[in-house]
């Protein structure tokens, strides 16, 4: 098996605004990572506010998990499609 981890696509969607976002990176990425680079200018624009969350797509919530990678949670079979949702404290998108 090769040392070097191999990029995967994520897809992160925030239901406080429902923007969406999609980039590659290492499966060695954990999932903190992931959320810090889907909340920058450059993607969602979305900076982390106290009580939000992080989850699988229609999933359970993985905030407990944000130390593990994208090849541990795939290989558990958590989120193998590696889409991700955030939501806010509320839970649903914020009337503009």
């Amino acid at each position: 098996m090769s040392s070097s981890a191999k990029d995967v696509e994520v897809h992160v969607q925030s239901l406080k605004t429902n923007a969406k976002t999609h980039f590659k990176v290492p499966e060695s990425t954990t999932l903190d990572e992931v959320w810090t680079i889907a909340a920058d200018p450059e993607h969602l624009d979305e900076p982390r506010s106290p009580g939000d969350t992080i989850r699988c797509k229609g999933g359970a919530d993985l905030s407990d998990r944000l130390g593990a990678t994208l090849a541990q949670l795939a290989a558990e079979g958590v989120c193998h499609a590696r889409q991700f949702e955030v939501r806010g404290p509320s839970g649903g998108a914020v009337d503009a």
